[in-house]
């Protein structure tokens, strides 16, 4: 199964792999169809305003629910539709490139946000996260998890959208602001479109600028690790039996790869 995984994946270009090391993210354009987009879309609208308790286990919310913003654990779950994600090549040739080893999916979930919503600041260099971790030895580098960010509505900087300090995945010191949007002088957002994909270690600091358009933003994360890493917890993430019997093989294996 590896060996199939494996002939579908090229290689990170020179500069993919400068602007990755450099920045802890990339941004790769256009590269779900947009009919991906829009059967996603329809499964989305399906659970913006579904009860929690009638979600398909193990499906769950990841936080409380507010006015401002909806977290789903385990979004793929929810409908065999998700699967298309999993396997994108151009998004498993960045993967492979800086994951340093054999990868899997180990998790995934999705965001919805509405005005006033944002992500707080969160993960960085220093001090190190045994669970995500950066560093490039010899022209390899290694993020122990890495996340594709894929936006299933066009999401610019007044809709809060994806937003990190470059280069923090690297940073030898403590970082000097709290954790609001506001307090981060450096804070660069990252607009995106639906179909486009944000492809960043979760080691680099990052979170969201805040909505004020009052849009909507409804983000997918399709969360990759380093193959031995265990499930990613707190938040009861892993993929039932039901979810694993909708793949094909190749996919499979990317779920199970340790």
């Amino acid at each position: 199964m590896r060996a199939a995984r494996r002939s579908i994946v090229k290689k990170m270009t020179d500069e993919q792999k400068y602007l990755f090391d450099l920045q802890g993210f990339i941004v790769l354009k256009g590269v779900i169809p947009q009919e991906v987009v829009d059967a996603c879309n329809t499964v989305l609208d399906q659970y913006e305003n579904m009860p929690p308790e009638d979600y398909p286990s193990p499906l769950c919310l990841g936080t409380e629910r507010t006015e401002k913003e909806l977290y789903i654990s385990n979004i793929m779950e929810a409908d065999s539709t998700f699967n298309t994600l999993i396997d994108i090549p151009e998004v498993l040739d960045v993967i492979q490139g800086v994951t340093g080893g054999p990868y899997r999916l180990n998790h995934t979930y999705t965001i919805y946000r509405w005005g006033g919503g944002y992500t707080g600041l969160h993960m960085h260099g220093t001090p190190i996260i045994p669970k995500c971790q950066y560093h490039c030895k010899n022209g390899e580098m290694v993020s122990t998890l890495t996340k594709a960010v894929f936006p299933m509505l066009d999401c610019d900087v007044e809709d809060g959208c994806f937003a990190v300090i470059p280069g923090a995945h690297k940073s030898n010191f403590r970082k000097p602001w709290g954790g609001h949007p506001d307090e981060n002088p450096v804070l660069t957002p990252i607009p995106a479109k639906a179909g486009d994909a944000v492809i960043f270690t979760e080691a680099l600091t990052h979170g969201s600028v805040i909505n004020v358009s009052g849009r909507p933003r409804r983000t997918l994360y399709y969360c990759y690790s380093i193959g031995y890493m265990p499930d990613w917890g707190g938040q009861g993430l892993h993929f039932s039996p039901n979810v694993m019997e909708s793949l094909s093989e190749a996919q499979q294996a990317i779920l199970h790869l340790k």
